[in-house]
């Protein structure tokens, strides 16, 4: 925040905040020359029960990214990059001081970048990070590393996994942030599954220059993926957790707030518009598409028969999805007649979300002033104007699923 809103901080409180790396003691009005950045963090602050620490060790190996991703933050609160950091000093210093962990969490934002990367590999697998290592201390623990930003799938080659092979990565993260990367992303996935990783946790930004059908393509991608990569009896040998991440702006050109408001969504278009064709997001369809992902955890599951469930066996469907009351999906056992493979037991629901899937298809087929109507009643994701929606109609089968809408 004090990198990203400095202008905004000091308008209302007279304070320049310290932007970028704190790697001086002069910029806090200290003497020396350490680099405050790089000392090891003190857990001892920390609340267990708040931040997952326990069995965890956080680090860099680097700083800063190349790329400068018109989304991102890091090139303001990481300006430089930085190829290599000596995380030897550290990690041991804090084994001594709070034990041995088996996860090192590296929040580099793009490690595979650096021409350092061997070092960075030998000194990972010298802390006793290597593949199949294991914790020191009784009882033992097989250790993990976790790339926790995300791995740059256009730097992800035989060459690099060669590298990463050594190394105990559980999860890995690559992002798949735009359709028209596709080519790259899926090879990334399939070289690093060659070199033995079998569980990915891949980030998708969504709500940026994307619509909703390109996110959907999207996560039809992983699923297809997840399909093939099934075995006969449906376990699976390789899995992809496809989290979906909402764009909110970090910058605000134009004095309008925007990047104070984590709702963001692009200027609303009228009800006219064609939404099953060309939908744009709404802040109706990015609640939902939050809704959705929490089934998991915050991620689309990856046994396909579920995910397809989540998100809609047709883009038709993934639409009416988008359109749907709270109440439908967080209770989707109670009111789904379908059954799916390989979830839990249960007996058909009420059918409820087929019979909204019905009603909301014909109303985006029709594209009529009942859909408009409809749409400029639900698309804010305001209680307003769903009761101003309500009150206004006299048309029996809209009051009735609008009625629904308020009951969350």
């Amino acid at each position: 925040m004090a990198s990203l809103m400095a202008k905004e901080i000091y308008a209302v409180s007279g304070i320049s905040p310290i932007t970028g790396i704190l790697d001086s003691p002069s910029k806090i009005g200290l003497s020396g020359k350490t680099n405050i950045d790089q000392l090891p963090p003190d857990y001892s602050i920390l609340e267990p029960h708040l931040y997952a620490i326990n069995d965890t060790f956080y680090a860099y190996t680097t700083r800063g990214c190349r790329n400068r991703c018109a989304w991102c933050g890091v090139p303001t609160i990481e300006p430089a990059y930085i190829e290599y950091i000596d995380i030897k000093p550290t990690i041991k210093k804090l084994r001594k001081e709070y034990g041995d962990k088996s996860t090192l969490r590296l929040m580099d934002n793009n490690v595979l970048s650096s021409r350092e990367l061997p070092r960075i590999v030998d000194d990972l697998e010298e802390l006793g990070f290597g593949r199949g290592q294991s914790t020191e201390n009784m009882p033992r623990r097989h250790r993990a590393i976790d790339f926790n930003q995300g791995l740059d799938a256009s730097f992800v080659s035989e060459k690099t996994m060669k590298l990463l092979s050594r190394l105990e990565i559980r999860p890995m993260r690559i992002a798949f942030d735009r359709l028209s990367e596709k080519r790259i992303y899926v090879r990334a996935l399939t070289i690093a599954k060659d070199y033995g990783v079998n569980e990915f946790s891949n980030y998708m930004l969504y709500n940026f220059k994307d619509g909703p059908r390109d996110l959907y393509e999207r996560l039809i991608v992983n699923i297809r993926l997840n399909e093939e990569w099934a075995s006969d009896r449906g376990q699976l040998s390789g899995k992809i957790f496809s989290y979906p991440m909402r764009y909110a702006p970090i910058d605000d050109p134009d004095g309008t707030g925007q990047n104070k408001r984590r709702d963001y969504v692009e200027k609303p278009l009228s009800g006219h518009h064609d939404w099953l064709s060309l939908p744009k997001w709404t802040k109706r369809f990015v609640r939902n598409i939050e809704l959705m992902k929490g089934v998991a955890h915050g991620a689309i599951s990856p046994t396909a028969s579920l995910a397809w469930r989540t998100i809609g066996q047709t883009f038709e469907e993934f639409m009416t999805n988008l359109y749907m009351p709270e109440e439908l999906i967080r209770n989707r056992n109670k009111h789904e007649r379908r059954i799916y493979q390989f979830e839990p037991q249960r007996r058909p629901g009420s059918g409820k979300i087929e019979e909204f899937r019905e009603f909301m298809l014909g109303l985006l087929k029709s594209r009529d002033d009942r859909f408009s109507f409809f749409h400029n009643a639900v698309s804010e994701n305001s209680l307003a104007e769903i009761r101003r929606g309500i009150e206004e109609s006299e048309d029996e089968e809209i009051i009735r699923w609008l009625k629904l809408y308020l009951k969350n």
